[in-house]
């Protein structure tokens, strides 16, 4: 192997860690929202489900930590170190916005509301979407970018969704004050996890941008 071979071996080296590592974080998010779905389907256990997405989002702080420290000790990485952080801090994101959610479901012990199961999947397709991208941006990065076209979809249906709850919530004036206002907090959460996944899918293709 030459000396040129040998040197951009050593630069490549990592390139498939650092997809990997963001592919692990994006699995545990499709796994915690579809948690979530189930949960809207069937809350007869809320405590596993809060367990669960428990061990999702502190399993995806670990991996997060592990990215951070191949950046410190890495001399070249396949991205822009800053995209490499802020793709996964966004990630991050959707498994904490996910976490919230469950939290106060099962704090305020409230029934998963109209629309939560339904949101949840969709929230759920658009992190598959998201999966997806980040497996195709090293070897087929245009792909990647169809993929987040499709992840940034199922952030515009959310939309349609939060806005419909919302109203219905805030229409029934025979409702307990409090309990409209938890129930709008839960759905704040899910919208908060489709502008996550937006925003990944927005520096997803801002990658594919950087590299074509």
């Amino acid at each position: 192997m030459s000396l040129w071979q040998s040197l951009k071996a050593l630069l490549h080296s990592n390139d498939r860690r650092f997809v990997g590592l963001l592919g692990e974080q994006a699995a545990l998010a499709v796994s915690t929202l579809q948690l979530l779905e189930q949960f809207g389907n069937d809350p007869s256990a809320p405590a596993a489900t809060l367990t669960a997405i428990k061990e999702n989002e502190r399993a995806g702080d670990e991996l997060r930590r592990v990215l951070i420290d191949e950046l410190l000790h890495t001399y070249a990485t396949p991205f822009d170190r800053e995209d490499l952080f802020e793709l996964s801090g966004i990630v991050d994101d959707i498994l904490d916005a996910a976490n919230e959610t469950i939290i106060e479901l099962t704090i305020f012990e409230i029934v998963p509301p109209p629309g939560f199961a339904e949101m949840a999947r969709i929230l759920g397709d658009g992190a598959r979407h998201v999966q997806a991208a980040i497996a195709s941006l090293l070897d087929h990065p245009a792909i990647a970018a169809e993929h987040a076209i499709r992840a940034k979809r199922s952030e515009n249906r959310i939309d349609t969704h939060y806005h419909q709850a919302v109203h219905q919530v805030l229409d029934g004036s025979t409702q307990d004050v409090f309990r409209v206002l938890r129930v709008r907090e839960v759905y704040r959460h899910l919208k908060n996890s489709a502008d996550c996944i937006d925003r990944a899918a927005d520096k997803i293709s801002i990658i594919v941008i950087k590299r074509s």
